[in-house]
Formats: C-alpha cells, sequence, structure tokens
C-alpha cells in the first residue's frame, strides 16, 4: 500500500488537501475446483488478487458568511474476482484470469456541504452528494433468448446516484444544560435513485420484452401483471425527520 498527500492553508480562511494511494492485493481467498471421477468439488485456497487506486481532494473554507467544503475522489478497483468462488459459475473453465472491475467501484464521488448561521442563531447546512453508478454484468441476445455477457463482466454502469440533505438546528440553552431543536430532510429533491437495473435493459423499471411475454392476466402468461413493479429498486423518497437532543454537564 502507497499513499501520499499534501495539506495546505491558504490565509486564515482557507484550505486544501490532495492525495493519492495504490493498493497491490494478493493471496485473498478463493476457490479451486478440484475432480475425482465423476465427482467435482471446490476447496478454499489463498490465491485471488486485485489492486484499487485513486486520488482525493478537499477544499474548505472557514469564518466567512457561507463556510463550504468540496471532497472529491477519483478511483478504480480491479480483481479477478468480485466474491471467493465468483470464477466458476454454471460452467467450469480452466482458463487464465484477469483483473475486471469489480461492483463496487464507484470512480467518481463528490460531495458539497455549505454551512452558516441564520438570525435567531438557527444553524443551517446542505449537502449534495453525487457518485458515479455501480457496474453491472450486462445481459446480451443470443438467438431468441438472453444470456450473461461472461466476456465482459462489469462492463456497464447504472444511472450515477445523486442526493441533496438540508437540515436546520437551534440550541436553547439553560443553566445546566440545552436542548437542540431541529429538522433534516433527507433527498431533498426526491430523486430516484437505482439500486438495481436489469442487466437486459441496464434500468430499474423494465427487464425487457423477452421477460415482459409471460406477464399479464390471459391465457398462456405465467406472471401476475404486477410482477415487476419493484419499487424497492429505487433509493426512498424524501424524508423529513424532526429531532430534540437535551445535553447536560
Amino acid at each position: 500500500s502507497y499513499e501520499f498527500a499534501f495539506n495546505v492553508q491558504v490565509g486564515n480562511s482557507w484550505a486544501y488537501s490532495i492525495g493519492g494511494w495504490v493498493r497491490d492485493m494478493d493471496q485473498m481467498v478463493t476457490a479451486k475446483t478440484y475432480r475425482s471421477g465423476i465427482y467435482e468439488y471446490q476447496v478454499s485456497s489463498n490465491g485471488d488478487y486485485g489492486s484499487a487506486m485513486g486520488v482525493d481532494f478537499t477544499l474548505e473554507n472557514r469564518g466567512q458568511l457561507i463556510n463550504t467544503m468540496v471532497q472529491y475522489t477519483y478511483s478504480k478497483a480491479k480483481g479477478n474476482g468480485e466474491y471467493d468462488a465468483s470464477a466458476f459459475g454454471n460452467v467450469w473453465v480452466d482458463a487464465p484470469s484477469q483483473e475486471y472491475t469489480m461492483p463496487f467501484d464507484r470512480t467518481h464521488d463528490l460531495t458539497v456541504t455549505m454551512y452558516t448561521f441564520l438570525p435567531y442563531g438557527i444553524n443551517a447546512s446542505l449537502t449534495g452528494f453525487y457518485q458515479s453508478g455501480f457496474p453491472f454484468t450486462p445481459e446480451v441476445m443470443e438467438g431468441d433468448k438472453p444470456r450473461t455477457d461472461l466476456l465482459n463482466p462489469y462492463s456497464e454502469r447504472s444511472s450515477a446516484y445523486r442526493q441533496i440533505n438540508m437540515s436546520f438546528s437551534k440550541a436553547l440553552k439553560y443553566k445546566d444544560y440545552s436542548v437542540s431543536l431541529g429538522v433534516n430532510i433527507y433527498n431533498l429533491l426526491n430523486t430516484q435513485n437505482e439500486l438495481y437495473v436489469y442487466p437486459l435493459t441496464g434500468n430499474a423499471d423494465s427487464p425487457g420484452q423477452y421477460y415482459l411475454d409471460d406477464v399479464g392476466l390471459e391465457s398462456g402468461k405465467t406472471l401476475s401483471s404486477a410482477y415487476y413493479d419493484r419499487p424497492w429498486n429505487y433509493s426512498s423518497p424524501r424524508e423529513v425527520n424532526f429531532f430534540m437532543r437535551i445535553d447536560f454537564r
């Protein structure tokens, strides 16, 4: 693992930091396939490998009417398997392994936070979050049926994840304790972020016409008309939380 970073303050109000890191990983848990006659079995072993690298940047200012912090990370994560026995699937193949994008890879990660002090002692903050979509392995049509594109694992991405949160709070101080009252608003703009996409279409709403052919109420259909109505494929909608906090000396 290799890392470096520089932290620099510019005047009394501004500061920034920039850093880079590289991690090489090997001897991770894997599973090896063995055959004995007509039987086949797997044994845990150490042999998987991967790598990750990235650049971090932070910019911050304080003591202003509106205080700001910007955090950005560019990174790549690769490996020869996303879990210990991922190389096997349904078909055992004796072939060299190679690194490919991992499902947890997020190339771009950006957070912007602004906070200020409003009249009557009210604290206000606004946070915006952007992250690259999650990788997934697509399906391709082979004849009249779809198949997983094993030659291009995790080569497609979902839509980017975006969310804005807002918070207001006010502290009331008493002799031996203080009470803070506030409200947190999550997903202020009620953005729909994909948590799962269908590999044939690449979106969270429709699995593709091949799968929809079995949906319906008429004769010959095998699935309910609401079978693919799955709101949990998206993140939570707007949420408003009120809170009270008591601090004792």
